[in-house]
Formats: C-alpha cells, sequence, structure tokens
C-alpha cells in the first residue's frame, strides 16, 4: 500500500513537470520568456496585434519587411524586433544589431541600418544572446521569421497587408 501512494504522487509530479516543459519550448512560450524592454519596437496607438521578429539588418528580406512597416503599424501591429545576426557573433553584422540596440534612438537605428546607412558603432549589454538562443529553441535558422502572438511561425517575408490580416486573427485566436 505505501509503495502505491508514493508513486502516485511522483506520477503526478512527472506530468506536471513534462507539461512545463512543452509549455515553454513552443514558439509562443520562448517568446514570452523575453523581456520586450530587449527589443527594439515599433507600436501603434491602438495595438491590436504584436508580432516578434527575428532580424539581421543585412537580410534583404528584412529589409522589404521594416520598408513596410507603416502600413503594418497602421494596421494595429505592434512590431518587437529580436536580433538574429545570421553569421553569427563575430559578424559585422552582429556588431551593427549590437549598434543598433545600443543607440540613443534604436527605432531610428534600426531604420537606417536597413536602409544602408551607417550608424555610429556603439557598445553595451543587449539581449541579443537570448535573442540567438530562443532563435535555436524554436528551430529558426534564417531571417526574417516572426513570430505571430498565438505562436504561429512565420519563416521569410510577408507583405504588410497579409501580414495585419494574419497577425490580427492569431491575437483574437488568443484572446477569444
Amino acid at each position: 500500500m505505501t509503495k502505491k501512494l508514493i508513486i502516485i504522487p511522483l506520477a503526478i509530479a512527472g506530468l506536471f513537470w513534462l507539461y512545463n516543459i512543452q509549455i515553454a519550448v513552443t514558439p509562443r512560450g520562448v517568446i514570452e520568456d523575453l523581456d520586450e524592454a530587449g527589443m527594439v519596437v515599433f507600436s501603434p496607438h491602438d495595438v491590436k496585434s504584436t508580432i516578434t521578429v527575428f532580424t539581421d539588418t543585412s537580410c534583404g528580406y528584412c529589409v522589404k519587411l521594416h520598408r513596410e512597416i507603416g502600413q503594418t503599424i497602421a494596421g494595429g501591429v505592434k512590431v518587437r524586433y529580436l536580433g538574429y545576426p545570421r553569421a553569427g557573433v563575430n559578424s559585422p553584422s552582429f556588431k551593427t544589431l549590437v549598434s543598433v540596440w545600443c543607440a540613443d534612438n534604436a527605432q531610428q537605428a534600426m531604420t537606417k541600418a536597413k536602409m544602408g546607412i551607417a550608424i555610429e558603432t556603439r557598445n553595451c549589454p543587449t539581449q541579443i544572446g537570448r535573442h540567438m538562443e530562443a532563435a535555436k529553441r524554436i528551430g529558426i535558422r534564417g531571417t526574417p521569421t516572426i513570430v505571430l502572438q498565438d505562436g504561429t511561425v512565420i519563416p521569410g517575408y510577408m507583405p504588410a497587408g497579409r501580414l495585419v490580416e494574419i497577425s490580427n486573427r492569431a491575437a483574437e485566436s488568443v484572446v477569444n
């Protein structure tokens, strides 16, 4: 009788542990574990939905996505950028991303960097290492990669009009 009483609580604890691990490794769980203060954020006044974008300033499709950020924001979508230098931490891209994150105005620096305009080299503590680890946990290998509020992962570029539509729909599904 005593053995059964010990096994049941251990089994329940094991299921609870597995459940928590499953939640933590979903894209939504991984993104929710990141601090928005460590992101470069472009936000509308009236936020209908939020997307989180793994980006690299040297990525052509990231640049294309950013050129449409005005349309995306006008559709009520908050855009949160995570740094993901495809060439790794010893690359010029990494140094540019760090300079963006360390700039006095990170949004302006991001826009300039994606326009190919040189920005002031800066160095400070950033969350880019955590962003890269999050990308690894989700299985991201390229940029841009967009994670919707419901955890849906969109690999690659998507035109702003379509992105607004599916982002706002995904946010509704999380609320309802």
